[in-house]
């Protein structure tokens, strides 16, 4: 099973040592305490660094020379002057911020006098910095709990989380391959719009580019790719020895090259066209590679779809998996949603309790060479399915819509690709017409990312923290 990445943040605790001689106690020592423990309470992202923010100079040293963090995390227990850790964070605008507000008894005693109002200072301290964050247009998560409390290290964990995605998401690079299929204006926006709402740069490749490198391809870079695939798929016999299964192999090789020269994060390719499917070579539609870059941590989608990526990007870096697909049809009287596509996978997500197969891809048995295509039935359990679309109705042109269900055991096995059955969360007895009626409403086009697990808390910080629109469908 895939899981995603732990993001790598900074933990600061501003500190104030004006306080000290009104505290009962050694304050220095017992904040130092409650910054490990607060560490330790969130066990699945990494701290690379963890800085009692009392000197400013110093820890300005020190976080001006930390490499690789994506979200800063700052742990106010107590009033301090904003402006010192307004200064520690300015050395790293870049990084989006959570404010993890804390004090350390859900009661108070009728005896709480000065010295517990200068340690517990969370709701004095918050506010001062917030203040001044919002004043320079840097809105926070804020996290209100006690360090010891599971649920609210939980909490702080998706936050987190979800604000190392949007800080991704805003310096991504999307590779488009062509343009979407001919009358497939649901699926595009333009190059400058996605640049203007999230910062996400579109790196446009030729059709022919991608031909061309698959063509360099070596015989035994074909063989390492397959044997790969032998390890991962029950391959169809009818595939062995076939043009379909090396070119297969062979646009893979290609894509990953692509990926890797660019710097990539995610793409869209529309496949049918003269230069890839059309062609006398390759002459298939790459439905492996593009799922083959999604289980890599790179998610491709197809017909030129340039939204869906974005939504795939989302629930890859929350969830390790973004399954691309369609809702086929609906069984009213099981209240579930038949998803599946034309031929992309994403390993991970792995299968129930039967393997994943390799096999020519059924929507596409009539071409002269028939590319290969997974085919299996995602373990059941909690799932999210995401979108990302332009709206009229968003400040910014853009909004997420995400879903909450589950996949049951249900598959179905004739539709040759990755497939399940999926049951939306709705409230009371709703039936799966209704809801899926309000999730067009929403304006989400025919494709989306299918993702383990429940993310709409996450999701909805990462599109308040992109400053884009989050609508959940319940």
């Amino acid at each position: 099973m895939s899981l995603p990445q732990r993001p790598k943040i900074i933990a600061l605790h501003p500190y104030w040592a004006f306080w000290e001689k009104a505290y009962s106690g050694d304050l220095r020592a017992d904040k130092s305490a409650l910054l490990q423990k607060a560490v330790a309470a969130v066990p699945t992202v990494e701290f690379i660094a963890t800085v009692l923010l009392d000197d400013v100079s110093a820890c300005g040293e020190l976080l001006t020379h930390v490499a690789g963090a994506q979200a800063i995390l700052v742990i106010q227990s107590m009033a301090a002057p904003p402006a010192l850790t307004m200064q520690i964070l300015a050395l790293r605008a870049d990084l989006p911020i959570v404010v993890w507000a804390t004090q350390q008894r859900d009661t108070l005693p009728n005896d709480f006098g000065h010295s517990d109002i200068t340690s517990e200072g969370a709701t004095v301290g918050t506010p001062q910095l917030l203040n001044l964050l919002q004043r320079q247009r840097r809105d926070p998560v804020v996290i209100v709990g006690r360090v010891g409390d599971a649920e609210c290290g939980v909490r702080v964990a998706q936050a987190l989380r979800a604000a190392a995605a949007a800080g991704r998401l805003k310096r991504a690079r999307l590779g488009r391959v062509g343009q979407p299929i001919a009358g497939y204006g649901c699926v595009d926006a333009e190059d400058h719009e996605l640049a203007r709402a999230l910062g996400v740069t579109v790196v446009r490749i030729e059709p022919e580019a991608l031909r061309q490198r698959g063509a360099r391809v070596t015989k035994a870079q074909i063989n390492a790719v397959a044997s790969e695939a032998r390890a991962q798929f029950c391959i169809d016999p009818e595939l062995e020895g076939s043009l379909g299964l090396s070119r297969s192999m062979q646009l893979a090789v290609a894509l990953e090259e692509l990926d890797n020269e660019l710097g990539l994060d995610m793409g869209a390719m529309n496949c049918h066209v003269p230069e890839l499917r059309f062609a006398p070579d390759p002459g298939i539609a790459p439905c492996f590679a593009l799922g083959r870059e999604t289980s890599r941590g790179i998610p491709w989608s197809c017909t030129g779809d340039v939204l869906t990526p974005i939504a795939m990007l989302v629930t890859k870096l929350l969830a390790g998996c973004a399954i691309y697909h369609e809702i086929e049809a609906l069984d009213c009287a099981s209240d579930e949603a038949l998803l599946a596509n034309s031929g992309e996978h994403d390993l991970g997500w792995p299968p129930s309790a039967e393997p994943p197969r390799l096999h020519p891809n059924p929507w596409f048995r009539t071409d002269e060479v028939c590319g290969v295509c997974a085919t299996y039935a995602p373990a059941a359990g909690p799932a999210t399915l995401l979108a990302f679309t332009p709206h009229a109705a968003e400040p910014s042109g853009f909004r997420f819509v995400a879903a909450e269900g589950e996949l049951t055991q249900r598959m179905f096995r004739r539709t040759g690709t990755v497939n399940g059955a999926f049951r939306f969360a709705a409230r009371g007895a709703e039936r799966v017409d209704r809801t899926w009626a309000k999730w067009a409403e929403t304006g989400v086009n025919h494709h989306a990312s299918l993702a383990r697990g429940h993310l709409a808390f996450e999701v909805g910080l990462i599109a308040r923290l992109s400053n884009v629109g989050f609508v959940q469908v319940t």
